[in-house]
């Protein structure tokens, strides 16, 4: 008789308890694009809500802003946009919008109007409560 060897026997094991082809993993999330400044211009006054995160690409708290982001847009849904905004890349536009920290939310109604500004991390708990305050969600 032939001796199992570890590989062969995770397998004989998978097999008898039917993981043997399993489903797998489930996928990552699609990521927030990044605007450029046209793309930016022609999204304020869509018709849509519109939600900037102002911030950096190698940014840690931006980074950390991303699966809220994805979060909302996924709670958005065709309600509204969101989409980064990367400032080193294009520092006149971050300048035209008053940017300071890295990284800004900016909520935009339909209309085009400024509704809310947040500066740094915004929990997605109450990020979600004032984007409910101010009607986008």
């Amino acid at each position: 008789m032939r001796r199992l060897t570890a590989p062969m026997f995770i397998v004989a094991v998978a097999a008898l308890h039917g993981l043997a082809g399993a489903a797998a993993p489930p996928a990552q999330p699609v990521p927030i694009p990044a605007a450029t400044p046209d793309e930016l211009a022609s999204l304020i006054g869509s018709g849509k809500w519109t939600i900037i995160e102002f911030g950096g690409e190698h940014c840690i708290p931006c980074k950390a802003m991303q699966p809220v982001l994805q979060e909302l847009r996924d709670a958005l849904g065709g309600k509204g946009v969101i989409r980064n905004f990367w400032i080193q890349q294009y520092p006149a536009v971050a300048r035209e919008h008053r940017i300071m920290v890295m990284p800004t939310q900016v909520v935009i109604n339909p209309q085009g109007e400024e509704v809310l500004r947040h500066q740094g991390y915004w929990d997605a708990a109450e990020f979600r409560a004032a984007l409910r305050r101010v009607g986008a969600l």
